[in-house]
Protein backbone atom coordinates (compact mmCIF):
# COMPACT_ATOMS: atom_id res chain seq x y z
CA UNK A 1 0.00 0.00 0.00
CA UNK A 2 1.09 3.31 -0.28
CA UNK A 3 3.03 5.18 2.90
CA UNK A 4 0.57 7.38 3.95
CA UNK A 5 2.66 8.21 7.30
CA UNK A 6 2.04 12.19 7.10
CA UNK A 7 -0.05 14.56 5.23
CA UNK A 8 2.44 17.13 5.85
CA UNK A 9 3.51 17.69 2.03
CA UNK A 10 6.44 15.01 1.92
CA UNK A 11 6.84 12.83 -0.24
CA UNK A 12 3.88 10.30 0.19
CA UNK A 13 4.54 7.71 -1.92
CA UNK A 14 6.37 6.18 -4.82
CA UNK A 15 7.71 8.59 -7.02
CA UNK A 16 10.48 9.58 -9.72
CA UNK A 17 10.63 12.95 -11.22
CA UNK A 18 11.46 12.57 -15.15
CA UNK A 19 12.68 15.33 -16.94
CA UNK A 20 11.27 16.29 -20.48
CA UNK A 21 13.37 17.59 -23.48
CA UNK A 22 12.33 21.03 -22.24
CA UNK A 23 13.57 20.59 -19.03
CA UNK A 24 10.36 20.09 -16.89
CA UNK A 25 9.92 17.67 -14.57
CA UNK A 26 6.93 15.21 -14.24
CA UNK A 27 6.17 13.04 -10.94
CA UNK A 28 5.60 9.30 -11.94
CA UNK A 29 4.91 6.79 -9.79
CA UNK A 30 5.71 2.97 -11.03
CA UNK A 31 4.45 -0.67 -10.63
CA UNK A 32 4.63 -3.83 -11.94
CA UNK A 33 7.29 -5.27 -14.06
CA UNK A 34 10.06 -2.39 -14.83
CA UNK A 35 10.85 -4.29 -18.23
CA UNK A 36 7.61 -4.73 -19.05
CA UNK A 37 5.31 -3.88 -21.59
CA UNK A 38 4.37 -0.66 -20.77
CA UNK A 39 0.65 0.96 -19.88
CA UNK A 40 -0.34 4.81 -18.62
CA UNK A 41 -2.46 4.73 -16.28
CA UNK A 42 -3.69 7.98 -15.79
CA UNK A 43 -5.07 9.43 -12.65
CA UNK A 44 -8.32 10.93 -11.62
CA UNK A 45 -9.36 14.23 -10.53
CA UNK A 46 -9.01 15.66 -8.02
CA UNK A 47 -6.01 13.08 -7.72
CA UNK A 48 -2.77 12.68 -8.33
CA UNK A 49 0.28 9.50 -9.22
CA UNK A 50 -0.27 7.95 -5.79
CA UNK A 51 -3.09 5.04 -5.13
CA UNK A 52 -2.45 3.05 -7.23
CA UNK A 53 -0.27 0.16 -5.74
CA UNK A 54 -3.23 -2.18 -6.16
CA UNK A 55 -2.09 -2.71 -9.60
CA UNK A 56 1.56 -3.71 -8.62
CA UNK A 57 0.73 -7.65 -8.44
CA UNK A 58 -1.67 -8.05 -11.28
CA UNK A 59 1.28 -6.35 -13.13
CA UNK A 60 3.38 -8.44 -12.10
CA UNK A 61 1.72 -11.48 -12.99
CA UNK A 62 1.14 -9.99 -16.58
CA UNK A 63 5.07 -8.77 -17.59
CA UNK A 64 3.42 -5.61 -17.20
CA UNK A 65 4.89 -1.80 -16.53
CA UNK A 66 2.41 0.55 -15.28
CA UNK A 67 3.39 4.25 -14.93
CA UNK A 68 1.38 6.83 -13.68
CA UNK A 69 2.39 10.67 -14.02
CA UNK A 70 1.24 13.58 -12.49
CA UNK A 71 -0.62 15.87 -14.68
CA UNK A 72 0.94 19.41 -14.85
CA UNK A 73 0.92 21.70 -12.23
CA UNK A 74 -0.34 18.08 -10.28
CA UNK A 75 1.74 16.62 -7.67
CA UNK A 76 5.47 16.80 -8.54
CA UNK A 77 4.84 18.04 -12.18
CA UNK A 78 6.26 20.96 -13.65
CA UNK A 79 3.00 23.22 -15.33
CA UNK A 80 2.57 22.88 -19.00
CA UNK A 81 3.28 25.86 -21.30
CA UNK A 82 0.30 25.12 -23.29
CA UNK A 83 -2.71 23.82 -21.66
CA UNK A 84 -6.23 24.86 -22.10
CA UNK A 85 -7.96 21.88 -24.28
CA UNK A 86 -7.83 18.25 -23.85
CA UNK A 87 -5.83 17.09 -26.57
CA UNK A 88 -2.99 19.71 -25.61
CA UNK A 89 -1.84 16.30 -23.38
CA UNK A 90 -1.22 14.19 -26.21
CA UNK A 91 1.87 15.60 -26.67
CA UNK A 92 2.76 15.82 -22.98
CA UNK A 93 2.49 12.15 -23.00
CA UNK A 94 4.36 11.67 -25.92
CA UNK A 95 7.30 13.49 -24.71
CA UNK A 96 7.45 11.89 -21.04
CA UNK A 97 7.41 8.77 -23.38
CA UNK A 98 10.26 9.99 -25.23
CA UNK A 99 12.00 10.67 -22.51
CA UNK A 100 11.86 7.68 -20.96
CA UNK A 101 12.34 5.87 -24.17
CA UNK A 102 9.48 4.31 -24.90
CA UNK A 103 8.27 4.32 -28.49
CA UNK A 104 4.67 2.52 -28.25
CA UNK A 105 2.42 1.98 -25.59
CA UNK A 106 -0.88 1.47 -23.98
CA UNK A 107 -2.82 3.83 -22.15
CA UNK A 108 -6.24 3.62 -19.51
CA UNK A 109 -7.99 6.65 -17.83
CA UNK A 110 -9.32 6.31 -14.43
CA UNK A 111 -12.01 8.60 -13.78
CA UNK A 112 -11.16 12.11 -14.33
CA UNK A 113 -8.47 10.75 -16.51
CA UNK A 114 -10.55 8.99 -19.28
CA UNK A 115 -10.58 12.38 -21.47
CA UNK A 116 -6.74 12.91 -21.20
CA UNK A 117 -6.82 8.97 -22.48
CA UNK A 118 -9.18 9.46 -25.08
CA UNK A 119 -7.03 12.07 -26.43
CA UNK A 120 -3.55 10.16 -26.51
CA UNK A 121 -5.78 7.86 -28.43
CA UNK A 122 -6.93 9.99 -30.93
CA UNK A 123 -4.08 12.13 -31.49
CA UNK A 124 -1.29 10.10 -31.06
CA UNK A 125 -2.21 6.80 -33.21
CA UNK A 126 1.26 6.11 -34.33
CA UNK A 127 2.41 5.31 -30.29
CA UNK A 128 -0.78 4.60 -28.91
CA UNK A 129 -1.76 0.91 -30.11
CA UNK A 130 -4.26 0.37 -26.58
CA UNK A 131 -6.73 1.91 -24.91
CA UNK A 132 -9.16 1.66 -22.17
CA UNK A 133 -11.47 3.51 -19.65
CA UNK A 134 -11.89 2.15 -15.82
CA UNK A 135 -15.32 4.06 -14.66
CA UNK A 136 -14.13 6.90 -16.63
CA UNK A 137 -15.40 10.32 -17.13
CA UNK A 138 -16.66 11.46 -21.26
CA UNK A 139 -17.15 14.49 -22.57
CA UNK A 140 -19.24 16.77 -20.10
CA UNK A 141 -21.18 18.77 -22.55
CA UNK A 142 -23.63 16.31 -23.26
CA UNK A 143 -27.32 16.61 -21.75
CA UNK A 144 -27.43 15.35 -18.31
CA UNK A 145 -23.65 14.62 -17.70
CA UNK A 146 -22.56 16.58 -15.49
CA UNK A 147 -25.65 16.54 -13.25
CA UNK A 148 -25.42 12.82 -13.28
CA UNK A 149 -21.68 13.39 -11.96
CA UNK A 150 -21.42 13.05 -7.74
CA UNK A 151 -22.79 16.14 -5.90
CA UNK A 152 -18.98 16.77 -4.46
CA UNK A 153 -17.82 17.13 -8.19
CA UNK A 154 -20.39 18.80 -9.76
CA UNK A 155 -19.56 22.09 -7.37
CA UNK A 156 -16.33 21.36 -7.56
CA UNK A 157 -16.58 22.11 -11.43
CA UNK A 158 -19.14 24.67 -11.75
CA UNK A 159 -16.51 26.76 -8.98
CA UNK A 160 -13.32 25.55 -10.85
CA UNK A 161 -14.99 27.28 -14.34
CA UNK A 162 -17.07 30.60 -13.04
CA UNK A 163 -15.26 31.16 -9.79
CA UNK A 164 -11.93 29.66 -10.01
CA UNK A 165 -10.53 31.68 -7.09
CA UNK A 166 -13.04 30.78 -4.64
CA UNK A 167 -12.26 27.57 -6.13
CA UNK A 168 -8.66 27.35 -5.14
CA UNK A 169 -9.41 28.74 -1.55
CA UNK A 170 -12.27 25.75 -1.18
CA UNK A 171 -9.40 23.47 -2.44
CA UNK A 172 -6.72 24.91 -0.05
CA UNK A 173 -8.93 24.40 2.31
CA UNK A 174 -10.24 21.04 1.95
CA UNK A 175 -6.68 19.83 1.61
CA UNK A 176 -5.94 21.37 4.76
CA UNK A 177 -8.42 19.57 6.50
CA UNK A 178 -7.40 16.44 5.09
CA UNK A 179 -3.67 16.84 6.06
CA UNK A 180 -4.44 17.23 10.00
CA UNK A 181 -7.78 14.92 10.25
CA UNK A 182 -7.20 12.67 7.23
CA UNK A 183 -9.68 9.96 9.16
CA UNK A 184 -12.10 12.51 9.88
CA UNK A 185 -12.03 13.72 5.82
CA UNK A 186 -12.32 9.56 5.31
CA UNK A 187 -15.28 9.84 6.68
CA UNK A 188 -16.95 12.28 4.81
CA UNK A 189 -16.00 10.92 1.84
CA UNK A 190 -17.40 7.77 3.17
CA UNK A 191 -21.04 9.48 3.26
CA UNK A 192 -21.33 8.97 -0.79
CA UNK A 193 -20.29 5.89 -1.47
CA UNK A 194 -22.44 2.56 -1.32
CA UNK A 195 -21.19 -0.67 -0.51
CA UNK A 196 -18.61 -2.21 -2.61
CA UNK A 197 -16.25 1.18 -2.33
CA UNK A 198 -16.91 1.63 1.69
CA UNK A 199 -15.56 -1.86 1.92
CA UNK A 200 -12.87 -1.01 -0.29
CA UNK A 201 -12.03 2.11 1.88
CA UNK A 202 -12.33 0.25 4.90
CA UNK A 203 -10.96 -3.25 4.80
CA UNK A 204 -9.01 -3.00 1.25
CA UNK A 205 -6.57 0.12 2.90
CA UNK A 206 -7.70 2.39 -0.04
CA UNK A 207 -9.14 4.68 2.07
CA UNK A 208 -6.21 6.78 3.53
CA UNK A 209 -3.89 6.09 -0.15
CA UNK A 210 -7.03 8.09 -1.56
CA UNK A 211 -6.68 11.14 1.04
CA UNK A 212 -2.87 11.03 0.54
CA UNK A 213 -3.41 11.17 -3.19
CA UNK A 214 -5.85 13.87 -2.97
CA UNK A 215 -3.42 16.04 -0.75
CA UNK A 216 -0.92 15.48 -3.34
CA UNK A 217 -2.55 16.48 -5.94
CA UNK A 218 -2.41 19.69 -4.42
CA UNK A 219 0.98 20.03 -3.71
CA UNK A 220 2.29 23.45 -5.92
CA UNK A 221 -1.50 24.68 -5.22
CA UNK A 222 -4.61 24.01 -6.72
CA UNK A 223 -4.05 25.89 -10.01
CA UNK A 224 -3.39 22.17 -12.01
CA UNK A 225 -6.87 20.58 -10.47
CA UNK A 226 -8.54 23.62 -11.39
CA UNK A 227 -7.11 23.05 -14.55
CA UNK A 228 -7.52 19.70 -14.72
CA UNK A 229 -11.78 20.04 -13.92
CA UNK A 230 -12.39 22.64 -16.12
CA UNK A 231 -10.46 22.19 -19.61
CA UNK A 232 -12.31 18.36 -19.89
CA UNK A 233 -15.55 20.36 -19.30
CA UNK A 234 -14.77 22.31 -22.51
CA UNK A 235 -15.33 21.57 -25.75
CA UNK A 236 -12.92 18.67 -26.80
CA UNK A 237 -10.91 19.63 -29.33
CA UNK A 238 -11.06 16.20 -31.18
CA UNK A 239 -13.98 13.71 -31.42
CA UNK A 240 -14.86 10.43 -30.51
CA UNK A 241 -14.50 9.69 -34.29
CA UNK A 242 -10.64 10.11 -34.06
CA UNK A 243 -10.55 7.35 -31.49
CA UNK A 244 -10.33 4.41 -33.87
CA UNK A 245 -8.55 1.63 -31.38
CA UNK A 246 -10.99 -0.84 -29.32
CA UNK A 247 -11.83 1.26 -26.11
CA UNK A 248 -12.42 -1.06 -23.66
CA UNK A 249 -15.16 0.77 -21.21
CA UNK A 250 -14.56 -1.28 -17.48
CA UNK A 251 -17.49 0.09 -15.53
CA UNK A 252 -19.14 -1.24 -12.01
CA UNK A 253 -22.90 -0.51 -11.63
CA UNK A 254 -22.78 0.58 -8.24
CA UNK A 255 -20.81 3.71 -8.97
CA UNK A 256 -21.83 6.92 -7.42
CA UNK A 257 -19.26 8.87 -8.99
CA UNK A 258 -19.35 7.93 -12.21
CA UNK A 259 -22.53 6.41 -13.14
CA UNK A 260 -23.61 3.51 -15.54
CA UNK A 261 -25.09 5.28 -18.07
CA UNK A 262 -22.63 7.86 -18.54
CA UNK A 263 -19.95 4.63 -19.34
CA UNK A 264 -22.85 3.43 -22.27
CA UNK A 265 -23.47 6.62 -23.55
CA UNK A 266 -19.77 6.97 -24.17
CA UNK A 267 -19.94 3.17 -25.93
CA UNK A 268 -22.30 3.93 -28.20
CA UNK A 269 -21.09 7.33 -29.49
CA UNK A 270 -17.18 5.89 -29.53
CA UNK A 271 -16.77 3.73 -32.80
CA UNK A 272 -15.13 0.61 -31.58
CA UNK A 273 -16.06 0.18 -27.72
CA UNK A 274 -16.26 -2.90 -25.88
CA UNK A 275 -18.08 -2.11 -22.81
CA UNK A 276 -17.28 -4.60 -19.62
CA UNK A 277 -20.55 -4.48 -16.88
CA UNK A 278 -19.03 -5.45 -13.65
CA UNK A 279 -22.13 -6.30 -11.54
CA UNK A 280 -21.55 -4.65 -7.27
CA UNK A 281 -18.39 -2.88 -8.04
CA UNK A 282 -18.34 0.80 -7.29
CA UNK A 283 -15.83 3.73 -8.03
CA UNK A 284 -12.93 2.19 -5.92
CA UNK A 285 -13.39 -1.27 -5.26
CA UNK A 286 -13.43 -1.61 -8.95
CA UNK A 287 -9.78 -1.23 -9.16
CA UNK A 288 -9.56 -4.66 -7.59
CA UNK A 289 -10.02 -5.71 -11.15
CA UNK A 290 -7.06 -3.82 -12.57
CA UNK A 291 -5.90 -7.58 -13.58
CA UNK A 292 -8.36 -7.83 -16.37
CA UNK A 293 -7.98 -4.44 -17.29
CA UNK A 294 -4.43 -5.27 -18.50
CA UNK A 295 -5.56 -7.90 -19.54
CA UNK A 296 -7.45 -6.14 -22.45
CA UNK A 297 -4.95 -3.12 -23.07
CA UNK A 298 -1.69 -5.25 -23.09
CA UNK A 299 -2.46 -8.51 -23.90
Amino acid sequence: MVAVANFTGAMAGPADVVRLADGRAVGVAEHGDRGGRPVFLLHGTPSSRLGFEVVDEPARARGVRVLCPDRPGIGRSDPAPVSSRVGDYAPELAALGDALRIDTFAVLGYSGGGPFALAAAALLPDRVHGVGLVAGVGPLDRPGARESLSKTDVVLLDLCERLPSVAGAVLRAMAAGTRRAPKTALRIFKTDLRQADRHAVEEDGQGLALMASFVEALRQGPGGVIDDYRIPAREWDFGLADVHLPVHIWQGDDDTVVPPERSEDLAEALPNAVLHRLPGEGHISILRRMGEVLDSVAP
